[in-house]
Order: C-alpha cells, then sequence, then structure tokens
C-alpha cells in the first residue's frame, strides 16, 4: 500500500503493521519488550521477592484507589515494603511501570464457552464488559491513544470481539471497521458514567453529580446559539427517563441494527451471519 501525500490523516495500513518493527522508536520498542518479553528482573544484587507482574499488580492497587496520578515508584516501592531504588529491578523507568499498570489495570475480555452465542450476542456482551472495565476503572479512560505500547491484555480484547466478528462472514477489513465502530460507540457512549465513577471516587454523590450535570446542560435554555439541543431536553418526556445504563443499551442496539443489516447484505454467502442477539 502506498501513502497519500499531504495528507492531514491517515489510517494504519498492512504496511505500517509489517514493517512496525525497522521504523518504531527505539525507547518505544524496547518499552513493548518489557511487555512482551523480558518479564525478568534484573539479576543484579540479591534475588528479587516479588515478580514484575506483583509490582505492576500493586501499582493498580494505588490507581484504584487514588488514580494513576498517585502511581510513582516510592508509592509502590512503599506498598511492597521495599526501597524505592529496589523498583528500577524491575522497571528502569515511571514509564515502563505505568505501561504494565496499564495493561494488567485492562485485565481479561470475556471468554465465549461452548455453545457459542451468535454473533451479535457476543458483541453485545464484549460491550458491556470493556464498558464495565471503564467505569470500575476510570483512570484508564484519561490515558492517551499515543507514544505506548500496547501489552497482550490490550490484545486480547481486540482477539475476543475479532472471534465474534469473524463469524459474520465480513470480509477481514470490514471486520476491522465493525470492530473500530463498536469499541468507539463503547467508549464514547460510556463517557457520563465514567464521570459519575471519577465524581464518585471523589466522594460527590450521584444526585450531586447528576445535579451539576444537568446545570451545565440547562444553559442551552434560552440561548441562541444552541436552538436544537435546547429543544432536545425541554421536550415533553415520553415517559421515565432512561438511565446511564439504558440509555446506552439504547445506542448499542442501534449500532448492531446497523452493524447486523450491513452483515446481512455484505456477508459471504456461504458463511452468511443469520444469528442474532
Amino acid at each position: 500500500m502506498t501513502r497519500k501525500k499531504n495528507s492531514k490523516s491517515r489510517t494504519l495500513t498492512h504496511d505500517d503493521i509489517m514493517h512496525a518493527s525497522v521504523r518504531v522508536d527505539p525507547e518505544l520498542r524496547r518499552r513493548s519488550e518489557l511487555l512482551w518479553e523480558d518479564r525478568s528482573p534484573s539479576s543484579r544484587g540479591p534475588k528479587a521477592g516479588f515478580t514484575p507482574d506483583e509490582v505492576a499488580l500493586a501499582a493498580v492497587e494505588i490507581a484504584d484507589a487514588d488514580g494513576l496520578s498517585a502511581v510513582t515508584m516510592n508509592a509502590v516501592a512503599t506498598r511492597l515494603g521495599l526501597t524505592t531504588m529496589a523498583i528500577y529491578r524491575y522497571f528502569p523507568n515511571k514509564e515502563t511501570l505505568l505501561d504494565a499498570v496499564i495493561d494488567a489495570g485492562t485485565g481479561s475480555p470475556p471468554r465465549w464457552t461452548e455453545p457459542r452465542d451468535g454473533w451479535r450476542g457476543e458483541v453485545v456482551k464484549w460491550s458491556l464488559a470493556k464498558r464495565a472495565l471503564l467505569c470500575s476503572r476510570p483512570w484508564l479512560a484519561e490515558l492517551p491513544f499515543v507514544a505506548a505500547p500496547h501489552g497482550p491484555n490490550w490484545l486480547s480484547w481486540l482477539e475476543a470481539i475479532t472471534d465474534s466478528l469473524a463469524r459474520t462472514g465480513l470480509s477481514a477489513q470490514d471486520v476491522g471497521g465493525v470492530l473500530s465502530i463498536v469499541d468507539g460507540y463503547t467508549r464514547g457512549a460510556s463517557d457520563s458514567a465514567i464521570s459519575l465513577s471519577r465524581a464518585r471516587a471523589q466522594g460527590i454523590t450521584e444526585e450531586q453529580w447528576a445535579a451539576g450535570v444537568g446545570a451545565d446542560l440547562g444553559r442551552a435554555i434560552g440561548d441562541p446559539r444552541f436552538p436544537n439541543f435546547a429543544a432536545v431536553i425541554t421536550a415533553p418526556s415520553d415517559g421515565r427517563p432512561r438511565t446511564l445504563e439504558e440509555s446506552f443499551l439504547f445506542g448499542l442496539e442501534r449500532v448492531m441494527d446497523g452493524i447486523e443489516s450491513y452483515v446481512n447484505a455484505n456477508a459471504r454467502p456461504k458463511t452468511r451471519a443469520t444469528d442474532s442477539l
């Protein structure tokens, strides 16, 4: 594949992936190796009392309690009863420690068991599990998706949803596109729930959080810059307002309706997906 010149944006190509090893920044390559290959502590000095994975899990506990900003080499050392310098036997710097924390915090995706559900049902379960993860560990949503290696757990989540979407009969390119749609919706539509999780962690009640968000949304009313949105939020309700979870499911079902329609029209004839939620 060739790259378009003077393009303001581009997608990840097959060429990018196949030749990544010769293009990646040396520092990022080393950080990736620490996630994927080199998981042994330094052989210098006395025998290590912990494994790198145990150190990373201790750091995850700190992030869960006080946020990612609380994860420092000193804080992790104190939690494990070590000196700060001892942590450098496991991770050469804070960046590599955070890489491991992020992957450990991401955890494992849902596991499909026999008999398998239809592909749509499994994708919905994947999305709900991803949302639950982001809400339980809101610090994961704060991370920029740039200049950082991605570990085994991150790829395990992609493998799980790809395994389900591959059963649709869509082409590999379409499976990749649908994967991005589902993941993008899951992250984007979970923003409010993640915000609520952060608020609760700071001692803010759900009622206080809702009042604050409602006050900001209410600024649209009467403001000539936001007539359409104001009309939406002031329209008479058809019934009980949806909860955050119900709103997420409503949108997810609409996304899945669109995907299923596309599958039915474009799946390969021999493997056309007819299962549904």
